[in-house]
C-alpha cells in the first residue's frame, strides 16, 4: 500500500471518528438541556453577595402554625397514602415523627432561604410531604418544622448551615416541651435536613433523658458517618431494633455519581464541624434492615413513584406501589439499586439519568418496606419499654 493511500484511509477515520464523536457529543447536549442540566448547575452557583448573619430572613415561630410545615390536626399532604393503605388515627397515635425537611428552594439567590417561602420559591415542599414525610403517617403523628434552609450553592457555607440548624434545634425543643407530652418519637431527615439531624442527636437527644424515647433515627439521603456508636446511637442491624440509627444513599449499579453525597464528608461530630471526615458513608439495606448482603426485587414490595402536579392542598390518594421494581444492595457505602428503563414514569429524573443517583427517590424506591418498618419499630419500642 501506498504512503498516499495510507495516509488517505487514516484521514477518513479520523473523520470517520470526530464525526461520530461530534454526534455523541450533541446527543449528551441536547440530554443534558432536556433534563434540566444547565438549570441543576445554575442552582449550585453560591448566592452573589457575601454570607452576612444580619441579612438573614426573619426566623420562625414554632408557636404559630405557620411555621411548621406539617403539623397533625391539618390533613395536610403528609396524610395522603396508597390505595387501600390506611393512615393512623392522630388521636391514638403512641408515637411521634419529628422530620428534617431537605433542600426545598429553588436555586440559590440567597444564602438562607425564607421559612416561609411560598410553593413556587421551593416547589420542592408539597412532594416532601406526599413521597417522604407521609411514610411515617401509619405509626405517628408527624411534625415537620419549616426553617430557614441553605440554599443549593450555600451547602458548604459553615455560616449558613448553622443558621438553619438553629432553628431546627429550636423547633425540637418546642415540640418536645408544647407537642410530644412524653411520646417516643422517631428522627427523620432527608438530604439537608440530614446534616441538621445528626446534629441534633448529639446535642439534643444523645446522652440526655430523651434518648431513652428514641424508637430510631432514620438519617436518609445525605452523608452520615458509619462510626455513629462511637457517640452512642448503634447502627440498625435487624427490623426491630429499636434506638439505633439507618441511613442510606441510592444509586444506580455500577455509577458513582451518588459519592457527590456520600463523598463530602463535612458534618457535626462531638460538638465540632468535620470537613473530610475519614469514616465512611453508613449504608443499611432498607429491603433487610441489615448493613451487609444483597436483597433481590421481589422483597420490595412496593416502591412509590415521585410526585407529579396537581398535587392538591389535602390529603388525598398516592399513585398505586409499583411491586418488585428493584432489589438493593449496600456496597462500599452506597445502596446499589436496578431500576429498569421499563419503568413507569416517576422513577427517572435528571439526577438518576446523568448521573445515576436516585437522591430525589431515596424514600419512594422503598416506600412499603420504610412505612412498615417504622410501625415495627415503634411496635417493638411499646413491648420493650411495657416489659421494663
Amino acid at each position: 500500500m501506498s504512503t498516499r493511500r495510507a495516509t488517505s484511509i487514516r484521514r477518513r477515520w479520523v473523520t470517520r471518528g470526530l464525526t461520530c464523536l461530534g454526534v455523541v457529543i450533541a446527543i449528551l447536549l441536547g440530554l443534558f438541556t432536556a433534563v434540566g442540566g444547565w438549570g441543576l448547575l445554575a442552582g449550585l452557583r453560591g448566592p452573589p453577595k457575601a454570607f452576612d448573619a444580619s441579612a438573614l430572613p426573619p426566623a420562625p415561630d414554632y408557636a404559630k402554625g405557620g411555621a411548621w410545615l406539617a403539623l397533625p390536626g391539618r390533613n395536610g399532604l403528609e396524610r395522603s397514602t396508597p390505595p387501600e393503605t390506611a393512615v393512623i388515627d392522630e388521636r391514638t397515635a403512641r408515637a411521634d415523627v419529628f422530620f428534617v425537611h431537605p433542600t426545598t428552594f429553588k436555586g440559590s439567590p440567597v444564602w438562607n432561604a425564607p421559612f416561609d417561602a411560598t410553593n413556587d420559591a421551593a416547589p420542592l415542599n408539597r412532594p416532601v410531604l406526599l413521597a417522604q414525610v407521609s411514610v411515617f403517617n401509619a405509626c405517628c403523628r408527624l411534625y415537620a418544622p419549616r426553617y430557614r434552609q441553605a440554599t443549593l450553592g450555600a451547602l458548604k457555607e459553615m455560616r449558613a448551615l448553622d443558621a438553619a440548624y438553629g432553628d431546627v434545634a429550636r423547633a425540637f425543643r418546642y415540640f418536645i416541651a408544647h407537642h410530644n407530652a412524653g411520646r417516643p418519637f422517631i428522627i427523620a431527615s432527608h438530604s439537608q435536613g440530614t446534616a441538621h439531624a445528626i446534629r441534633l442527636l448529639q446535642d439534643e437527644i444523645l446522652g440526655t433523658p430523651l434518648e431513652k424515647r428514641l424508637v430510631a433515627a432514620y438519617l436518609i439521603g445525605g452523608y452520615v458517618p458509619d462510626t455513629f456508636g462511637q457517640v452512642g446511637l448503634p447502627i440498625c442491624e435487624a427490623a426491630r431494633q429499636t434506638g439505633c440509627v439507618v441511613s442510606y444513599n441510592t444509586s444506580e449499579a455500577g455509577r458513582s455519581g451518588t459519592r457527590m453525597i456520600t463523598d463530602n464528608r463535612a458534618y457535626w461530630w462531638r460538638g465540632v464541624h468535620v470537613v473530610n471526615g475519614r469514616s465512611r458513608a453508613l449504608c443499611v439495606n432498607p429491603l433487610t434492615w441489615r448493613r451487609h448482603g444483597a436483597a433481590p426485587k421481589d422483597a420490595n414490595h412496593g416502591s412509590l413513584p415521585f410526585p407529579a402536579a396537581p398535587f392538591g392542598t389535602a390529603a388525598g390518594t398516592l399513585p398505586a406501589l409499583v411491586p418488585h421494581l428493584t432489589g438493593a444492595a449496600c456496597r462500599d457505602g452506597l445502596l446499589e439499586v436496578e431500576v429498569p428503563w421499563s419503568a413507569p414514569s416517576g422513577f427517572m429524573d435528571k439526577l438518576s439519568i446523568l448521573f445515576g443517583s436516585y437522591h430525589l427517590n431515596d424514600y419512594g424506591l422503598f416506600y412499603d418496606a420504610l412505612r412498615r418498618n417504622a410501625v415495627d419499630r415503634v411496635a417493638a419500642w411499646q413491648v420493650a419499654n411495657h416489659a421494663r
